[in-house]
């Protein structure tokens, strides 16, 4: 979860506090002091102890790959707002500062002027139903990964043990991924919002339950955006690249790389059984668009699409 965007919050009078997270320490940057803390229970509790609690008071980390996780749900959990903001982000703002050095210290420094210089998003708390679906795409990508390579392995193995070996794990591998879905499968028709959202993204030919569940996991804020946002959350949104009257070529750029790589796969799918997505895509190829900038557009014409069903609560025709 990472730069999740609801109403704007940060003005020049409130209070910050800026954290840089990792696995084991919270160096933490306010208004007035600069200090250390675990990155435990024990240090979030005592971070509440030596920053009181105002109105306004705004808590800005940057995502760190699960890190950060522990320290969002205890935050949540008091009804702290907070900022969890793309390292990418940040990272531009510290080379346009011309910081070069990185330290603790001074991430956390760079986190707290990036949030006072910007007009920062509070990140919402996730249902717990879309937390449990997460975790559970996750653990469905690392068999994927794992079992696509033990498959590979196999194609080179010639020795009959090692064979065997990989036969055993490959299985194993598989009924595991299995299991995995069938949870993710309960958790869906457990909740009747998952349920019928899932209906609905699953109607659009070419898009199966893998997309749906990522969809609905990793971008809540589906139906609560504009188009050009959507799609540039989503990273299938073209920025142009011109300069006086010279006219670069445009490219798409950032974004949530689970949601693109899915829309991916269902875009390729559409191009071939979606009537709709296949014109599409023709026609796009046949003025001379090279092919992955054909199914890009057609990413963003089937998320866009399912945005429209999702907020009218319709089953596609096609």
């Amino acid at each position: 979860m990472n730069n999740q965007t609801t109403t704007t919050t940060t003005q020049h009078t409130q209070t910050l506090i800026a954290i840089d997270v990792a696995k084991d320490s919270l160096e933490v940057r306010t208004d007035e002091s600069a200090f250390s803390l675990e990155n435990s229970p024990k240090g979030f509790k005592a971070l509440l102890r030596k920053v009181p609690q105002k109105t306004g008071l705004l808590v800005v980390f940057e995502a760190t790959g699960g890190y950060e996780r522990a320290l969002a749900e205890f935050l949540h959990e008091h009804k702290i707002a907070l900022c969890i903001i793309n390292p990418r982000l940040l990272r531009s703002f510290a080379r346009s500062e011309g910081i070069k050095a990185k330290t603790d210290p001074i991430d956390a420094k760079m986190i707290y002027r990036f949030a006072r210089s910007k007009a920062l998003r509070v990140t919402p708390a996730p249902v717990a139903s879309q937390r449990e679906l997460s975790d559970l795409l996750d653990r469905r990508s690392q068999l994927s990964e794992f079992l696509a390579r033990e498959q590979n392995r196999i194609q080179k193995t010639l020795s009959k043990a090692p064979m065997a070996s990989l036969r055993r794990n490959i299985k194993a591998l598989e009924k595991e991924m299995l299991r995995i879905e069938k949870h993710i499968r309960a958790l869906v028709d457990s909740s009747p919002d998952l349920k019928r959202h899932c209906q609905i993204i699953t109607s659009v030919k070419g898009v199966g339950n893998i997309t749906a569940w990522t969809l609905l996991a990793q971008l809540p804020e589906i139906t609560t955006l504009s188009r050009n946002q959507l799609v540039a959350l989503a990273g299938v949104a073209p920025f142009n690249n011109d300069s006086g009257k010279s006219s670069g070529k445009r490219s798409i750029y950032g974004g949530r790389a689970k949601i693109r790589r899915v829309l991916f796969m269902a875009a390729r799918a559409a191009a071939q059984f979606n009537p709709v997505i296949r014109a599409y895509v023709g026609g796009l190829l046949t003025r001379g668009k090279p092919y992955k900038c054909a199914l890009t557009a057609a990413m963003r014409k089937i998320l866009i699409h399912v945005q429209s069903l999702l907020k009218n609560g319709e089953i596609s025709p096609c």
